[in-house]
C-alpha cells in the first residue's frame, strides 16, 4: 500500500481519504515516547488492562452485539481495526463509520483496486456501498434470487448512495423500486447489456427495454435530487425516448442528460430541444454518434433561440450536413450563455463556416470550447479564421484537425494557435 506524507492512500488514486486528510490538523502530543521494552515471554493475562479485555470481547461479539453506547473515539478506532471484514454490511452501516475499516473492505475483501476515491467523495464508506450495490444489481438473477434481500441491505446503506451505475442489468429490473429507496441519489449512469458475453452473444440482450424506458421516466418525474443521468450506448430510438421524456419534461433537477451512441434521429431532436425552452435547467446536452441529420439542427437552433441555461452541446459524429450545422449556428447567434460545443464530423462547409466567423467576432459571446475537426473546412476558411480571431478574446480551445485545408493552410493554423494559446494563459491568469 503507498504512503504518502506519512497517511495511507488508494493504491491507484492520487488523493487521500477526508479521514485521512483530518489527521494533518490533529493537535500534537507532547508527552515524552515511552521507551521500548521488549520481552521474552507473553505477558500473563491476568495482567492485561480491564479496557483490552473489553475490547477484545466487544469485537469477538460485534455482529451478534453491536455497540450501541457512545464509546471514547481511541477505543472506538482500537474497536473498529480489529473488526473482522466479514461483518454483515447491515451490521457495518448502522454502526461502523470508521474509515480505516470500510477501506480495508474494499481493497483487502473485495478487492477494489482501481476505485477512483474522487468519485466517491472521498468517503471509503460511500465506496464501498456504491459497488457493494452496483454489483449486487449487476449480478441479480431474477430465478435464484431474492430482490427483498437487496431492498433490505439498500435500506440499510440508503444515506451512503449517491450514485448508481451499471455497466449491465440483465435482469431489467425496476430501478424506480430501486431509487425510491434513496433520499440522495444524484447520479444514474446505465448501460443495458451483458459484459464477458463471449461467443454466447443474442441481440435481444442489449439495449433498453419498453419496461426499462417506463421505469425511468417514473423515476425523473418523481425525483428531485437526480442531476446527472447518463444513458450512453443503450440502443435508444425515438420511440423509447418519447417515453423517456414523458418524466423528463416534468424535471426541474436533472442538469445533465447524456444520449450518446444511441439511434436517436431528427423525431428524437424535436423532443429533446424542448428541454431547452427558457424554464430549462439542462446545463450538459451529450448527443454524439446518434443519427441527427439537417432538420435536427433547425431544432436546436429553436431552443438554443430561448435558451440561457446550456453551456455544452455535444453534436459530434452526426448528419447535420453543412446546412444542419449553418442552421444550428444560426440559433447560437442569439444565445449568449453557451461555452462550450462540439459540432466535429457533421460534414460542415462553407454557409457554417460564415456564420461561426460572425459568432467568433461578437464579443457578446462568451464561448471558449469548440471542435470543428473532420468537417470540410479549406484553407481558405482557415485564413478566413485566423483573420477573424484577431480580436478574439473568449476561445480557449479549438481544434481544427483532420479538415481538408489543415494540411495546407499551415500559416494560418499556427496564428489561430497562438492566438487561442494566448486566450488561455490569460483566462488563467485571472
Amino acid at each position: 500500500m503507498a504512503i504518502r506524507c506519512g497517511y495511507t492512500v488508494g493504491r491507484t488514486t492520487g488523493e487521500s481519504s477526508l479521514g485521512d486528510q483530518l489527521k494533518k490538523y490533529q493537535p500534537r502530543s507532547l508527552k515524552a515516547e515511552e521507551k521500548k521494552v521488549y520481552k521474552l515471554r507473553p505477558d500473563n493475562p491476568a495482567h492485561e488492562k480491564l479496557t483490552t479485555k473489553c475490547i477484545s470481547v466487544v469485537v469477538e461479539n460485534f455482529e451478534s452485539r453491536p455497540v450501541r453506547e457512545v464509546i471514547p473515539p481511541p477505543l472506538m478506532a482500537e474497536i473498529t481495526r480489529l473488526l473482522p471484514t466479514s461483518l454483515s454490511p447491515l451490521i457495518g452501516a448502522k454502526y461502523i463509520h470508521n474509515e480505516g475499516y470500510w477501506k480495508r473492505c474494499c481493497v483487502d475483501k473485495y478487492g477494489w483496486h482501481n476505485c477512483l476515491l474522487a468519485e466517491h467523495n472521498l468517503v471509503w464508506k460511500q465506496l464501498f456501498f456504491e459497488k457493494l450495490i452496483q454489483e449486487k444489481l449487476e449480478d441479480f438473477d431474477t430465478v435464484t434470487e431474492d430482490i427483498e434481500s437487496i431492498y433490505e441491505l439498500i435500506d440499510a446503506c440508503m444515506d451512503y448512495i449517491f450514485t448508481l451505475s451499471f455497466k449491465q442489468l440483465p435482469s431489467h429490473i425496476d430501478l424506480f423500486e430501486v431509487c425510491s429507496l434513496l433520499p440522495n441519489l444524484s447520479k444514474l449512469d446505465i448501460v443495458y447489456g451483458v459484459k464477458k458475453i463471449g461467443m454466447n452473444y443474442e441481440r435481444m440482450l442489449f439495449g433498453m427495454k419498453i419496461s426499462d424506458a417506463t421505469s425511468l421516466a417514473k423515476i425523473f418525474d418523481q425525483t428531485d435530487t437526480l442531476v446527472t443521468v447518463v444513458l450512453s450506448g443503450n440502443l435508444i430510438d425515438d420511440d423509447l425516448l418519447r417515453m423517456l421524456m414523458t418524466g423528463l419534461i416534468k424535471n426541474n433537477s436533472i442538469t445533465h442528460l447524456d444520449v450518446s451512441h444511441n439511434k436517436i434521429t431528427n423525431h428524437g431532436a424535436r423532443l429533446l430541444s424542448k428541454l431547452l425552452g427558457e424554464n430549462s435547467v439542462i446545463t450538459t446536452l451529450n448527443l454524439s454518434d446518434n443519427q441527427i441529420h439537417s432538420e435536427g439542427g433547425r431544432y436546436f437552433a429553436r431552443g438554443l433561440r430561448e435558451n440561457d441555461s446550456l453551456l455544452h452541446l455535444n453534436l459530434r459524429l452526426n448528419r447535420l450536413t453543412d446546412e444542419g450545422c449553418n442552421l444550428l449556428l444560426e440559433g447560437l447567434r442569439d444565445n449568449v450563455s453557451l461555452v462550450n460545443l462540439n459540432v466535429g464530423s457533421n460534414g460542415a462547409g462553407s454557409q457554417s463556416v460564415q456564420t461561426l466567423l460572425a459568432i467568433l467576432r461578437d464579443p457578446e459571446h462568451n464561448l471558449k470550447t469548440l471542435d470543428v475537426s473532420g468537417n470540410d473546412l479549406t484553407s481558405d476558411h482557415f485564413e478566413q479564421m485566423r483573420l477573424c480571431m484577431a480580436n478574439n478574446k473568449t476561445l480557449t480551445s479549438l481544434d481544427i484537425r483532420s479538415n481538408p485545408g489543415y494540411a495546407d493552410a499551415r500559416r494560418a493554423v499556427e496564428e489561430i494557435e497562438k492566438i487561442v494559446h494566448s486566450n488561455e494563459y490569460q483566462f488563467k491568469s485571472l
